[in-house]
């Protein structure tokens, strides 16, 4: 069973980083969304970038950006209406505007207790593209948790850098 937000919070050592982790539609953003709220109700500082899909019918459609500190949102991708295989992200089109405004969330942050990246993909760990502060924040550890949303089929990737992480597997679909 997935632990709470709260429970991993509160046994979290200094200047963790907690890799949250699952299949497609489990819950890993709300998930942290739940974290952020936990660590805000205690007048805490969280700080980073969720990004949470949108859906049609039930369909994934797009991806969103949020900046945590400001709360604004911008689309960040859409599917593409079939898969193009020439492409880091076959199923979807990034917006190199957004992608770069994420980026330069990430370089402006300075200490949080908090430190929220949802998510590394691909782009990032495989293309060194996309977020590409990300990896020095995270290795200058100045929050008091970092966490990461890692597909499983990068998980070894991220692992390899950082391997003192640890590991939250989100096992069903999560809802508040």
């Amino acid at each position: 069973m997935t632990p709470t937000p709260a429970k991993v919070w509160e046994s979290c050592p200094p200047e963790q980083i907690i890799v949250v982790t699952g299949e497609i539609g489990a819950g890993k953003t709300t998930w942290c969304a739940e974290l952020v709220a936990h660590v805000r109700s205690m007048g805490l500082r969280a700080a980073g970038v969720s990004s949470p899909g949108v859906f049609i019918d039930g369909e994934k459609t797009a991806i969103d950006l949020i900046a945590l500190a400001s709360g604004e949102r911008r689309r960040l991708a859409e599917r593409l209406p079939a898969p193009d295989p020439t492409s880091p992200t076959p199923r979807w089109k990034f917006h190199p505007e957004t992608l770069a405004w994420g980026d330069d969330i990430l370089k402006a942050i300075d200490v949080c207790d908090l430190l929220v990246i949802d998510e590394l993909g691909p782009l990032e760990l495989r293309h060194h593209r996309g977020w590409q502060s990300a990896l020095p924040l995270l290795r200058q550890r100045h929050y008091r948790a970092a966490c990461v949303v890692i597909r499983r089929s990068l998980l070894e990737v991220f692992l390899a850098i950082f391997p003192d992480a640890g590991v939250i597997e989100i096992d069903h679909q999560h809802t508040p």
